[in-house]
């Protein structure tokens, strides 16, 4: 095959994979662990209404294409797609798990298929609970098996939760789903769990009004100072006054990102090479991670990726203030509950837009759509997300190369904050 007939080979497969997303919407959760850490993350794959009925294997193909690139696992569940022998062709990436509906073993063919999959090497988790004890040789198949609260055999009928319910084992690492509150979750890890489908982001625990913290203090005094173009002599002496958070500064600079030929140590050179801009929305990012408390971690976690997705939502088209402030009103969106503090008085100690505060207060103005957008994501809402992607005039397929595009960025901001 010559050149130009491999170009035109693979710009066919593009607009078929571009198709294949555009069939279905993408959304996610995060896998949060013991310690309230993210630990992987969980695509679930919704077709849309109307479109034309795919194959699991063209389907997984699709999302190779825009993969969110981590070495920690992600779980691909296809919620209303049959898992037969076409999954076979698929070349999963190294950390995809794809998960099987234990209701789908009752069919042979099923059965047949998890076999031939497991046999050539990816990686399967078993949804649900099977009504009848799987074959052991079926059952070896599964890395993982997904859980929901109400059907976990270690919960007593009465509704009291114990360690082993009725004395059942596991056979395999189990995670939870369903989860409605923080209590579910530690009742969940207390039966053994090894992680949990997403996190309660509204759990009455997060509305509790708090101090502001040490950390958090000096982020946001910092943002005011380069919001106000503060002379660098005043913003150096305010990060000598958190030196972890001016050695994450040193660290940024100095990373390959920037590549510069000369280690910075300067913290008035770190800032200048930064630019006021970045340091705004690294600091952005700072204030969104700077809590102590181990449930707020799954809360960062969340306002990373939202302000991640709505910057991308935004398109490449869209004037970069834009872009800026959708980030911001993404990232500081469950500020309150991360902080403690009620929005009224963080929004004294920094002056942001009128745009961000509508949005992220009032659930008005222009940004406030994309904000609804990536919460029925996070809920896999299937009704509110095509609601949303027609209410902005997107295609489906826009939607879900920027949420893939915001997780994969986001695993590679983590490792910065």
């Amino acid at each position: 095959m010559n050149a130009p007939d491999r170009t035109l080979l693979a710009q066919a497969h593009s607009s078929q994979s571009a198709a294949q997303l555009g069939s279905l919407n993408i959304c996610y959760a995060p896998l949060i662990d013991k310690t309230r850490k993210a630990i992987g993350t969980r695509l679930t794959l919704l077709s849309v209404r109307g479109a034309a009925r795919a194959t699991a294997g063209q389907l997984l193909e699709a999302l190779n294409a825009v993969w969110p690139d981590s070495s920690a696992p992600v779980l691909v569940a296809p919620l209303d797609v049959t898992i037969d022998d076409t999954a076979n062709s698929w070349q999963p990436p190294r950390n995809a798990i794809l998960e099987v509906p234990a209701a789908a073993l009752r069919a042979p063919e099923v059965q047949t298929a998890v076999q031939m999959l497991f046999r050539d090497g990816k990686r399967l988790a078993l949804r649900g609970r099977s009504e009848a004890a799987l074959p052991p040789a079926l059952l070896s198949c599964f890395e993982y098996a997904l859980i929901h609260t109400t059907d976990d055999r270690r919960i007593h009928t009465s509704g009291h939760r114990a360690s082993a319910a009725g004395g059942n084992t596991r056979r395999i690492p189990f995670i939870n789903t369903g989860v409605q509150t923080v209590a579910d979750i530690d009742a969940a890890f207390e039966r053994g769990a090894t992680a949990s489908v997403g996190w309660p982001l509204d759990d009455a625990r997060h509305q509790s009004i708090r101090p502001l913290q040490p950390g958090q203090t000096v982020v946001l005094e910092l943002l005011r100072m380069v919001r106000d173009d503060a002379e660098l002599t005043k913003i150096e002496a305010t990060l000598k006054r958190d030196p972890a958070l001016a050695f994450k500064l040193l660290r940024l600079v100095n990373s390959a990102a920037f590549g510069l030929p000369v280690q910075i140590t300067s913290f008035q050179h770190a800032v200048m090479m930064l630019g006021y801009k970045k340091m705004m929305r690294w600091l952005s990012l700072l204030l969104a991670t700077a809590s102590k408390d181990a449930n707020t971690f799954p809360l960062m976690h969340a306002s990373i990726r939202r302000g991640l997705f709505l910057e991308y939502i935004g398109g490449e088209d869209t004037p970069s203030e834009v872009r800026d402030e959708l980030f911001i009103t993404g990232a500081f969106s469950m500020l309150d509950r991360i902080t403690g503090a009620p929005f009224d008085k963080l929004f004294e100690l920094i002056s942001l837009s009128e745009s961000v505060t509508d949005a992220i207060v009032s659930r008005r103005g222009p940004y406030a759509a994309y904000l609804s957008l990536i919460e029925s994501i996070e809920r896999s809402d299937p009704i509110g997300l095509a609601s949303h992607i027609d209410g902005l005039a997107m295609s489906v397929s826009s939607c879900n190369a920027a949420l893939l595009k915001a997780l994969a960025a986001a695993n590679t901001l983590d490792n910065d904050l």
